[in-house]
């Protein structure tokens, strides 16, 4: 959560009332798309989540993204999902977005990895606030 909410938790009625609702409604949009459960293939074990979602500011569009758990930083799993789902979003005719606090170089680079390239830097409106800028990325459609 270091980049998420600068460490500090969400309370149970902020995931109840705010984030939970919008991670139903985006399955409720399309089946495609919404975030994702991530498993360990060689042991079900669960290492946290991957968005692919219709974005609310860039029309035809899909924002990419992932949480996951501490322990399982550092090894690839977020770059090779993070390839797949780019390269499925663009198979579907769709722009890529990502966006990451500027400070998160690990973040910047799987998005590089995955074929996004920087656009600009910009104020996330988001609380708490890190004090620095957000980067956003892009990848286009063919």
């Amino acid at each position: 959560m270091k980049y998420i909410t600068l460490g500090i938790p969400r309370t149970f009625d902020e995931i109840n009332d705010t984030y939970l609702p919008k991670i139903l409604k985006s399955y409720s949009e399309d089946n495609a798309f919404g975030i994702f459960a991530a498993y360990l293939n060689n042991s079900n074990e669960y290492i946290g989540w991957f968005q692919f979602e219709i974005d609310n500011e860039f029309e035809n569009s899909i924002e990419i993204g992932c949480r996951l758990k501490k322990q399982y930083w550092g090894n690839g799993y977020a770059t090779e999902v993070a390839k797949m789902l780019s390269n499925d979003g663009v198979d579907k005719g769709k722009t890529i977005v990502a966006r990451a606090m500027v400070e998160n170089k690990a973040s910047i680079k799987v998005m590089e990895k995955a074929g996004l390239t920087f656009v600009k830097e910009f104020w996330g409106d988001y609380e708490p606030h890190s004090g620095s800028h957000d980067v956003l990325y892009e990848r286009h459609a063919s």
